[in-house]
């Protein structure tokens, strides 16, 4: 007995069902990927709005929360290192010496140089004491960027110029020269002195001094 083009298959062979079946997800799937190239992509955060929203929220934690414990930290390290490229601070200030050093000598180095840059940034709080920021202007060169600012904190007022680079799809800052004094350049002042005369070891045990020494802090 012949079937009836209308009895839900619209006449398709099983072989052609099938392929449609197939065929849907694959159509569907072609369109979503065309509306997501469509769509307008978000847009990154200028220098500017990084290191203004970073401060902004540093800022915010520390009136809700006078004293920093342990669980104010970890609130501040979520925004900070979100910004922050210690690495690439740390290694700016001690690549020019590894040559001299084993690569396993360089490696300890700048990994125990970045975990003070990072406790510092908390138990120091640095430009976050600041009472209120002014911010200048933004310049940008490439994959470079410099935040000019203003930094107020009681009756002193200190020039503070924030250094990023860009990272894939977002800004990061890299460097900070305060008052004048560039912090990459200072820190390997510093160790450039240390390494005339301690050894590399000496210079590290120094690191982890006053890393502890700050976590020691409360």
């Amino acid at each position: 007995m012949e079937k009836s083009c209308c009895s839900g298959s619209l006449g398709l062979s099983r072989a052609q069902r099938r392929g449609a079946v197939i065929a849907a997800p694959v159509a569907l799937a072609a369109l979503v990927a065309l509306v997501a190239l469509m769509a307008p992509a978000a847009r990154a955060a200028t220098p500017l709005e990084v290191v203004k929203t970073s401060n902004e929220a540093v800022q915010a934690i520390f009136k809700r929360h006078p004293v920093v414990d342990a669980a104010v930290e970890k609130e501040l390290f979520a925004v900070i290192d979100r910004v922050t490229d210690y690495p690439a601070l740390a290694a700016a200030a001690i690549d020019s010496f590894c040559p001299k050093m084993t690569t396993a000598q360089c490696a300890t180095f700048k990994e125990t140089f970045t975990r003070l840059l990072r406790i510092s940034s908390i138990r120091k709080l640095g430009r976050y004491r600041a009472d209120r920021f002014e911010y200048a202007g933004e310049e940008v060169a490439g994959t470079t960027a410099v935040v000019r600012t203003i930094a107020f904190y009681k009756e002193e007022k200190v020039p503070l110029d924030y250094q990023l680079a860009r990272r894939e799809s977002a800004w990061v800052i890299v460097n900070y020269v305060i008052d004048e004094i560039d912090t990459v350049r200072n820190y390997r002042k510093q160790f450039t002195q240390l390494l005339g005369k301690e050894t590399v070891e000496q210079v590290i045990e120094r690191l982890n001094r006053k890393i502890a020494a700050l976590e020691a802090e409360k």
